[in-house]
């Protein structure tokens, strides 16, 4: 199928190009009509946060909730309790009233207000709106401050916080993609010598990057996509994208050098690489599916951007690539700008040697290359996955990957022990990795939310920033605030040990709902927090919830009581996706190798190849334990300090680097098992294999790695620590693991690599992922029956 679809865009270029043009300008148009919604709102369900949220659905409040608006008298200025500041912060709070969208605000001078501080010179108006935090746009936030233009002239500062703050810190990560979009083309043009060809990839994966940006924008509107998730698809969607298109070209460029017409090229190059990107993209997607089993709505997001991201790039992969690779032809054939400038100087500098009469010329022969116009020899002495295993051509020394491949197979054990040291030291700090929360005090210094957040720490204390919310629901309704159940439940809360206040109870219209607002002594992030909301679950709710019989027994006044809030809400999480951790673990485990086992037929490669992965793994969680949590380098990569490590942020890392290994994987392993079935020979097929795809992986991860730096410019802190884990991981899995331990632990298996149940021979398909059609290299089946080698043919 994958021939036809080659062959069918190869045959109409212009009108498969126009077809993903006009679907970019469609979706592009329906994003500026509609707008591209993030929202970092967490839904849990079966949680007690989630059931304070729904209990307190019984408030009257607006949509949005109530979102500060910190102001600030500098030292020069009167305070806010001054006649004048007093004036101007109400005229303000009468002018934000009357800003779309904004259905009350309330000035700190009120009872209910935001309150004062001690000194004077910090208040917040408290401003409700009838959008949620999704629908809260950077022209909301700067309608509200532009309306408090009477307190900035009477010289108080106006910061907007929370979910105000979000939107106003909504920056774009163009910055980032331009790095690593100019450092993958360096790279290319590099590796290929010539810019055409390294535009090639760029282009195809530009196309479809941009209309996966546009679909994960619009799918905001219809769920809560976390801003994170954007970022870390676009990060994914290039990189893989870019690595894609490079494996097929290198393959089209080969073809062509075989004296291949370029329709032929294209169509073969989506049967043979296509088949790989198409195998490869779809364990990625199977293993960030993995991710439902978690049972968030988070997760479900995290996994759906970086998914679409992925599939888009194989689509652009298999249907764009093919036209352009159509109407560039010639000029992506390898020695094509060479041999243009010798047929221009031929007639002044005579015949150049080698091209003696009635030899053809490098670029009539062609010659089998990868990425490299001025490596179009592929290095003579790497022999190709199609040539006999081992073989140089005479007189050549082994160079490059060939000469890697010949040490590895020569001191296996040496080299494995040696690849296991490097990488368990590197892991050795993700034994004590722990799940935290981020709060807005790790966002970048001069940022809305950060000053926010700086502003109201300073003068209310750091717990003010991430109040609690609990809430009852009372069997019958209250007489009042001054209800016995309500007054005993308050006293508790006052005196439960790390909090700082407790806000007056308010009742819903039935009286059969109460809340209160509750402020640690600590801050969102602090783990103390976390601990103040098993405490006021486990032990002060209860006991204050309880009666005391006449006879001494204990009872209950049937008070069910939660404790929610942004705070309770993200404790809950970490505490979700540590029980959930192990069965994503296994699903994508057991994905990853199940996947292996048809693709390459051999349990033993299956398995081996599911350990490895963990390798490269738990290294790249050992580097971010010891950046983020541990604080080392942080200041080089624009934080202030340690940070916490989201529960979330691992489980992604761990299913998005199980699918990315896998591309690497199943590129080796094709040439390996190409050169396996052809001769049998288990040492040879590794040295050919790597030799042939050792400089086209780590061409490829070195793309992907300075893709993923480059988002080390945001001021997420959650997507820095995704583009340090993820470009660690590729780093090592491209080379230690994939250039080291893999055909190390190949060749000291021997023929065992390749051993298959007979029964288990009959049930598994026969993909070929290494045929490319007609014309390809790929052997006949094995006869049917018990087969103790998967796939040979008779070698024994």
């Amino acid at each position: 199928m994958l021939l036809a679809v080659g062959r069918w865009c190869a045959r109409r270029p212009k009108r498969t190009a126009a077809a993903w043009l006009l679907l970019l300008v469609a979706l592009a148009s329906a994003v500026g009509a509609f707008g591209s919604v993030t929202s970092e709102a967490v839904t849990i369900p079966g949680s007690d946060s989630q059931s304070a949220r729904d209990a307190a659905e019984a408030f009257d409040d607006a949509a949005s909730g109530r979102q500060p608006v910190v102001l600030y008298a500098p030292a020069g200025a009167a305070p806010l309790t001054s006649p004048g500041q007093r004036r101007a912060v109400e005229e303000a709070a009468r002018a934000v009233e009357g800003v779309d969208h904004v259905v009350a605000v309330t000035t700190p001078y009120e009872a209910a207000g935001g309150g004062l501080s001690a000194d004077g010179r910090t208040g917040r108006l408290t401003v409700e709106l009838d959008v949620g935090g999704r629908d809260i746009t950077p022209e909301t936030t700067r309608a509200v401050t532009d309306a408090a233009a009477p307190a900035t002239r009477a010289g108080i500062e106006v910061t907007a916080g929370g979910d105000l703050a979000a939107a106003a810190d909504k920056g774009s990560t163009g910055h980032s993609e331009i790095i690593g979009v100019a450092a993958a083309f360096v790279v290319l043009a590099v590796g290929f010598g010539s810019l055409v060809a390294a535009g090639v990839p760029l282009l195809t994966g530009a196309v479809g990057l941009g209309v996966s940006l546009c679909l994960i924008g619009l799918a905001g509107h219809l769920m809560d996509m976390p801003s994170a998730g954007a970022t870390i698809a676009a990060m994914i969607g290039l990189g893989v994208g870019i690595d894609y298109t490079l494996f097929c070209l290198t393959r089209f460029r080969e073809l062509l050098a075989a004296g291949v017409g370029v329709e032929d090229a294209a169509a073969r190059t989506t049967a043979g690489s296509g088949k790989a990107v198409v195998f490869a993209g779809s364990a990625v997607v199977a293993a960030l599916a993995g991710l439902a089993l978690g049972g968030l709505p988070l997760l479900h997001a995290l996994a759906l951007a970086p998914g679409i991201a992925v599939l888009l790039a194989m689509a652009a992969t298999l249907t764009l690539l093919p036209a352009v690779l159509s109407l560039l032809g010639p000029r992506l054939a390898p020695g094509a700008r060479g041999a243009r400038r010798r047929r221009g100087t031929r007639s002044e500098k005579g015949t150049r040697k080698g091209q003696r009469k009635g030899q053809r010329t490098p670029d009539d022969r062609g010659e089998p290359g990868e990425p490299g116009e001025g490596a179009a020899r592929h290095d003579q002495s790497e022999p190709d996955a199609r040539q006999e295993p081992g073989r140089r051509e005479e007189g050549s020394a082994p160079a490059g990957w060939g000469r890697v491949a010949a040490y590895v197979a020569s001191r296996p054990w040496r080299c494995l022990l040696a690849g296991l040291v490097l990488t368990g030291v590197l892991a050795v700090p993700a034994a004590q990795l722990t799940f935290g929360q981020l709060d807005a005090g790790d966002k970048a210094p001069g940022t809305a939310s950060r000053t926010a957040y700086d502003r109201l720490a300073d003068a209310f204390g750091p717990g003010a920033n991430g109040p609690l919310q609990v809430v009852s629901t009372l069997p019958t309704a209250a007489s009042g605030p001054d209800d016995t159940r309500i007054t005993t439940v308050t006293a508790a809360l006052r005196t439960t040990a790390g909090v700082a206040s407790v806000g007056p109870a308010q009742l819903d219209a039935s009286g059969t709902h109460v809340r209160w607002q509750v402020t640690p002594t600590t801050a969102p992030s602090d783990p103390a927090t976390a601990a103040l909301v098993e405490r006021l679950r486990e032990e002060t709710l209860p006991g204050a919830t309880a009666t005391i019989g006449t006879t001494g027994t204990t009872g209950t006044t049937g008070m069910v009581t939660h404790v929610g809030g942004a705070t309770a809400a993200q404790a809950d999480l970490n505490e979700r996706l540590t029980a959930r951790m192990p069965l994503v673990v296994g699903f994508v485990l057991a994905v990853a190798a199940l996947l292996l086992l048809v693709a390459f037929r051999s349990p033993v490669v299956a398995v081996k190849a599911a350990l490895m992965n963990l390798v490269s793994v738990a290294a790249s969680y050992g580097v971010l334990t010891a950046v983020f949590q541990w604080g080392w380098g942080a200041t080089l990569i624009g934080l202030e300090g340690p940070v916490p490590i989201p529960g979330y942020v691992p489980l992604l890392m761990f299913a998005v680097l199980f699918g990315l290994a896998m591309d690497y994987e199943v590129f080796l392993l094709s040439a390996v098992r190409a050169a396996y079935l052809r001769d049998g020979d288990n040492r040879g097929a590794v040295i050919a294999g790597l030799s042939a795809t050792g400089r086209i992986i780590t061409s490829a991860a070195l793309i992907m790695v300075s893709v993923f730096l480059g988002y080390l410019l945001s001021d997420d802190p959650v997507v820095k620590m995704a583009g340090i884990g993820l470009a660690t991981a590729v780093a090592l899995d491209a080379t230690v693991v994939r250039g080291v331990l893999v055909p190390s632990t190949m060749v000291l298996l021997g023929r065992a690599n390749w051993w298959l149940p007979g029964a288990l021979d009959r049930l598994l398909p026969r993909l070929a992922i290494e045929d490319d059609g007609p014309g390809g290299t790929a052997p006949p089946p094995s006869p049917g029956g018990a087969a103790p080698l998967a796939g040979t043919r008779g070698a024994s």
